[in-house]
């Protein structure tokens, strides 16, 4: 698997990666919702008798659980530095542009035993504008794919999503986002490039994903 070792800048990656950005965003949430159902359980537990006392002992349980979130979610995620350090370099370009963002389109191998059986899929990423990297469609975007699954029983030899994090997103370093640039190989851009009609295809799928038949990659990713 090929990753990419470079000086993290926490305090930038804080305030500019999404996937950051979008735990924090769980993670209050999670707060909200158990400090509403707290208090609905108090009330019917202090005013409610009978039926209404077990419901609000119900929510009260509910509430913790749900608190706890603001503790396991950092947990299960992993920190931005360990999700840069074990996650797969990968390409990616910039393929759509909107009012408010840009969608990145990667290729990804999302296989258990990347090395033994590759399994390459096309990915996408909507997000804000990338800072470091010009606006333009088509533009060369390194980043990390940091690989995960729906459920805690995973199946099959594919995991279920792949998430870009571009490399920009933890450093300001120019010379670093050249260097992951220049480790993804010519036909991995050339895939891309080549696959940029089929953004909406994969946008329009339930992970955000789509395997890619051996056919369809250049001779050095068929695993042959």
């Amino acid at each position: 698997m090929r990753n990419l070792s470079f000086p993290l800048d926490l305090k930038y990656a804080k305030s500019n990666n999404e996937n950051y950005a979008e735990l924090r965003r769980l993670r209050v949430s999670a707060l909200i919702v158990a400090v509403g159902l707290l208090a609905g359980g108090i009330a019917l537990f202090l005013l409610g008798s009978g039926v209404l006392d077990l419901i609000g002992i119900a929510l009260i349980i509910v509430a913790i659980a749900t608190a706890a979130l603001w503790f396991i979610l950092p947990r299960k995620v992993g920190s931005i530095g360990h999700q840069y350090a074990s996650s797969p370099l990968v390409g990616a370009l910039l393929a759509d542009k909107r009012q408010h963002g840009v969608t990145l389109l990667g290729l990804v191998n999302v296989a258990r035993d990347p090395d033994a059986n590759p399994r390459y899929a096309l990915v996408t990423r909507t997000s804000p504008p990338i800072a470091g990297h010009p606006g333009v469609v088509g533009a060369k975007i390194p980043c990390a794919a940091v690989l995960a699954d729906r459920s805690n029983t995973p199946k099959g030899e594919t995991y279920d999503t792949a998430s870009l994090m571009p490399i920009s997103w933890g450093t300001k370093d120019k010379s670093v986002i050249a260097r992951a640039t220049g480790e993804v190989q010519n036909y991995e851009w050339d895939l891309l490039k080549r696959s940029l009609p089929r953004v909406e295809e994969v946008r329009a799928t339930r992970n955000q994903l789509v395997l890619l038949a051996t056919e369809e990659l250049p001779h050095a990713l068929r695993g042959e």
